[in-house]
């Protein structure tokens, strides 16, 4: 029984240091799919240990054993998100339900092999089957993020292609709605002001090219007035710290804009543009009322003179 105490308090000690100490970790699309995912192999190991401490505790009394492992990891996974509020973290019910989740998948592979529960074997092989379907549901977004940036690799120097799904992953709208369709992407301004589109966590390294190119195109049958906006990991979210060009369409015009990279990395005020290490191209209406929508057709790096 020792031993599982030891186990188990570190464990605990483990888990306090990763959900209660205010970590700065990179603020990247992976890191955010590594913390969620977390949760749930981590109160997996946890109620694991639980029901090895009850099974030296109660060793003939299995209902006990797993009701005591499956209640104690719910505590703690409660605990755990309550107690992150003092420390400047947000609570959050869906770290509370990976760690039910995790709890689950444990307690439910375990049960499917515990040879001191009497179950036929239809029942052990439903067990473990159910527990593998959770393990899966686990992985999704491992798997998922994993085919993003492979995405994101394959496509460059185009910083979003707009005829995959997974170009979605790496764009978000603020104040509009995107649609991908014929190879373009269409940007429905839906709310005020200043709505357009972020490509956040473009492909960092833009060493070695000199132009990022942007085929966009007004639709309406009035102008509108773009920017574009351009910023690495050491901005510090004032105007004069990026790069902003506004772009102005006429009414029905599609124009291919060039920008050279040599007044990106210039842009920022007394310092110069990390150019190894892009982190946002966003195009929004820097009007705070016009024309309700713009397309991009292509959104890329080039290599030479432009």
């Amino acid at each position: 029984m020792r031993r599982q105490i030891v186990i188990l308090v570190l464990l605990l000690l483990v888990a306090a240091l990763l959900l209660l100490v205010n970590w700065s970790f990179p603020f990247t699309a992976l890191w955010r799919v590594v913390e969620d995912s977390g949760h749930a192999p981590l109160f997996a190991l946890l109620a694991l240990s639980f029901i090895g401490w009850a099974r030296a505790r109660w060793p003939n009394r299995a209902l006990r054993q797993y009701g005591f492992a499956a209640a104690a990891a719910a505590v703690l996974g409660a605990l755990s998100e309550l107690a992150q509020v003092p420390v400047g973290r947000d609570a959050s019910w869906g770290d509370f339900v990976r760690d039910l989740l995790g709890t689950g998948i444990a307690l439910t592979a375990f049960a499917a092999f515990d040879r001191r529960i009497a179950l036929p074997r239809l029942a052990r092989s439903a067990l473990a089957l159910i527990a593998l379907a959770g393990v899966v549901w686990v992985a999704l977004p491992m798997i998922e993020i994993t085919r993003a940036y492979a995405y994101r690799t394959a496509i460059f120097p185009r910083l979003a292609d707009f005829s995959d799904r997974r170009d979605s992953f790496w764009s978000r709208g603020s104040g509009a709605r995107r649609t991908f369709q014929g190879g373009a992407l269409i940007v429905d301004f839906v709310s005020e002001p200043f709505p357009g589109v972020a490509w956040f966590e473009p492909q960092p390294d833009w060493r070695g090219y000199q132009s990022l190119v942007i085929d966009v195109e007004n639709p309406n049958d009035s102008p509108v007035q773009l920017t574009l906006r351009i910023h690495d990991r050491e901005h510090s979210w004032e105007y004069a710290d990026r790069f902003n060009r506004n772009i102005r369409l006429a009414p029905r015009e599609r124009r291919v804009v060039v920008v050279p990279l040599d007044d990106v990395m210039r842009a920022p005020k007394g310092r110069t543009m990390d150019m190894g290490h892009i982190t946002d191209v966003s195009l929004y209406r820097s009007e705070a009322s016009g024309p309700s929508r713009m397309i991009v057709h292509a959104l890329r790096l080039e290599k030479g003179n432009s």
